[in-house]
């Protein structure tokens, strides 16, 4: 059944996706790695082309491809992020640490627990990295050597989530796709040599959109029910562990309210629907809660010592997002982290830092006006998109030379490949930008010609989702890195929509 709403979404998804990857061909905005356009230009828009054009063969379908594409996939992304292993900065190191003091028996500092009390968000990676600290203690060996493990098993099984995804709606051959575009986005990143929130979330997020697509396959309704919470229980996991999967939760609640005028629904089917969205709602609300204070006990701190009414509130939030950072080298940020504005609320209560954010929006619209408004989120949303590197070596101290030691072999190319000041690193970054905007393109184009469906808006809006999250609140490409695989499925299940030769059009829209 068609709904003009859900068309609308899908069409505004699609636009909102062309847009930022012509602008990061023709315009880019300077991201930690200058990308060369005589690279990345044609080799995305040959990608585009062997998109619309090339037909998975007939042996590459069968059941146990992507079974083996995931599990070879976890493997890779397990034995690159080992080889370029290093000593990360930034919150990542300032959780670790923690996390080592407190397997050894030793109390927080207070500094620590101011720490904790501004960003109490990161207390589930705390709960992790101590996982990690203990495992890695019972077998001699350092919590990376755990935890980065960890990171290739989330990535396995996000490629068989995107393989269950793509699959159910658009066929086996756009999903070998899908998955194999994953793993060159994600599972070949630097990022996997970091202990982080980002991979630990990614199958929740995959995996909870997967299990809502199932409940919304016509089946038995107790099946469906079951798939549904299972979805909720995913989504929230990858919540607790991260905040941005809450988009995931708006989207579902979005999709299903859209769904309800699909078809001629009875007022009293319609009033059975939107109460099944406020369950919904009041089940990932109490959950949340619940995980959350699972994390705040697994990680062992005292938990009256974290003072929660420091932590900013969102118009502080809010401005931080409006923030525009130049770097010594003149590359702009666009509501990035701020030094300054973190320390102009340290200290001070819920309702100076609202006088505080307050200003400093009024401020930023003053400099501004309307124009120059519109022109900085324009921007914003066209940096936070435009990196297939996904901000990777970005953080702290990272990108300072040495950080990674000298190698040779197999290590070496790796180190060469992905290390930020490898003698290959411009060529792969190059390459993966091309990918990167060659997914966007397919996506966006796709997105402008295909029907609505279901399945397709419940992707999409998550998209908008994470679009909006970063564009009004902090942002920068790192934190899509959790939302790629949902980019390549929806590129996926749209990509027959792609205009393209008369004879290819005629092996039909689902052949892949």
């Amino acid at each position: 059944m068609e709904s003009p709403v859900g068309r609308a979404l899908l069409r505004l998804a699609g636009v909102s996706l062309v847009a930022v990857a012509v602008v990061g061909l023709v315009a880019p905005r300077p991201v930690n790695v200058e990308h060369r356009w005589q690279v990345v230009v044609p080799v995305t828009l040959g990608l585009v082309l062997l998109a619309a054009v090339v037909r998975v063969p007939a042996w590459a379908k069968r059941r146990w491809v992507p079974v083996v594409i995931a599990i070879g996939g976890g493997l890779v992304a397990t034995l690159v992020g080992l080889m370029t292993r290093y000593r990360y900065g930034w919150d990542a190191r300032i959780v670790m640490d923690m996390a080592r003091s407190l397997q050894a028996g030793r109390r927080l500092s207070q500094g620590e627990y101011d720490y904790l009390s501004l960003y109490p968000n990161n207390l589930p990676l705390l709960a992790i990295d101590r996982m990690g600290v203990a495992v890695g203690q019972a077998f001699s060996l350092a919590p990376d050597a755990v935890l980065i493990p960890l990171n290739g098993i989330c990535v396995g099984l996000t490629l068989y989530a995107v393989h269950d995804l793509v699959g159910r709606v658009a066929g086996r051959g756009p999903s070998l796709g899908a998955q194999l575009a994953t793993l060159v986005l994600v599972g070949t990143s630097p990022w996997l040599a970091v202990p982080y929130t980002d991979f630990y979330a990614m199958p929740f997020v995959v995996g909870g959109v997967a299990l809502a697509v199932r409940a919304m396959t016509p089946r038995p309704r107790t099946g469906r029910v079951v798939l549904w919470l299972l979805a909720i229980v995913s989504v929230t996991v990858a919540y607790s562990i991260k905040t941005t999967p809450v988009v995931i939760a708006i989207a579902a609640v979005l999709t299903a309210v859209v769904a309800i005028f699909d078809h001629d629904l009875l007022p009293a089917r319609r009033a059975g629907v939107i109460a099944a969205c406020a369950a919904s709602a009041l089940a990932f609300v109490v959950l949340g809660v619940g995980l959350g204070a699972a994390a705040t006990a697994a990680s062992g701190v005292d938990s009256a010592r974290i003072d929660t009414a420091v932590s900013p509130p969102i118009l502080w939030w809010v401005a931080l997002g409006a923030d525009e950072q130049h770097s010594p080298t003149g590359v702009v940020s666009y509501g990035a982290f701020s030094r300054e504005m973190v320390d102009a609320v340290t200290g001070r209560s819920q309702a100076e830092m609202k006088t505080y954010a307050a200003g400093a929006f009024a401020d930023r619209w003053a400099e501004r006006g309307l124009g120059g408004t519109l022109a900085f989120y324009g921007s914003k949303a066209a940096w936070n998109w435009g990196d297939g590197m996904f901000w990777a070596w970005g953080e702290g101290p990272d990108s300072l030379p040495g950080t990674l030691a000298p190698a040779t072999g197999v290590t070496g190319i790796v180190h060469d490949l992905n290390g930020f000041h490898g003698s290959g690193y411009q060529l792969r970054a190059d390459v993966t930008q091309a990918v990167w905007l060659a997914v966007l393109l397919v996506a966006g184009v796709g997105l402008l010609r295909a029907p609505y469906r279901r399945e397709t808006l419940l992707v999409a809006a998550s998209l908008l989702g994470i679009a909006a999250f970063t564009l009004v609140l902090q942002g920068r490409s790192r934190y899509l890195f959790a939302f790629v695989p949902l980019v390549v499925v929806l590129a996926a299940m749209v990509h027959a929509w792609l205009p393209r030769p008369r004879r290819a059009g005629r092996l039909g829209r689902r052949t892949g």
